[in-house]
């Protein structure tokens, strides 16, 4: 399987979009944050990411095959935003791959962030298996719990 990770082109944000809801729906459905889920975002705010972050395309075998959107906090820390892909591709061994290879996109950063759900056990075993630690929790409402993530890379 031929992994690409490329800048995302406007043309491809209605595609990408279609994806993100699609990873995301379960979770929409389960903590029904219709204010900042990815799968209730609008094409207008997802096509503003593209131009205004660092937002990359998955190609794998050639197609789409999800996206990610990095966000600098700062010229040394920089935030993972999101990272999807199409329910087809996923349990396939690739995230650890994907997230290597947008980290070392940016050499100069030494502190990653990020924020995955608290009763989401695989991601959180995921993300701290690379390397992430636990920095703290927020409340986003009465269902969702967030807790955010920081990794110290060199």
């Amino acid at each position: 399987m031929a992994l690409k990770i490329e800048k995302t082109k406007l043309s491809e944000a209605a595609v990408l979009l279609a994806i993100q809801k699609e990873a995301f729906q379960a979770d929409l459905k389960k903590y029904r944050d219709y204010d900042s889920s990815p799968a209730a975002e609008t094409l207008d705010f997802f096509k503003y990411k593209i131009n205004n972050s660092f937002h990359y395309t998955i190609f794998l075998d050639g197609k789409i095959a999800g996206g990610i959107c990095v966000v600098k906090v700062s010229d040394t820390h920089y935030r993972l935003f999101r990272i999807f892909l199409h329910p087809s591709y996923q349990d396939r061994g690739l995230g650890g791959k994907l997230v290597s290879s947008i980290e070392k996109k940016f050499p100069k950063v030494n502190t990653w962030s990020l924020d995955t759900p608290k009763d989401n056990r695989r991601n959180r075993y995921f993300y701290e298996k690379l390397g992430y630690q636990k920095q703290g929790e927020f409340n986003v409402n009465d269902r969702l719990t967030l807790i955010e993530y920081q990794k110290k890379v060199k």
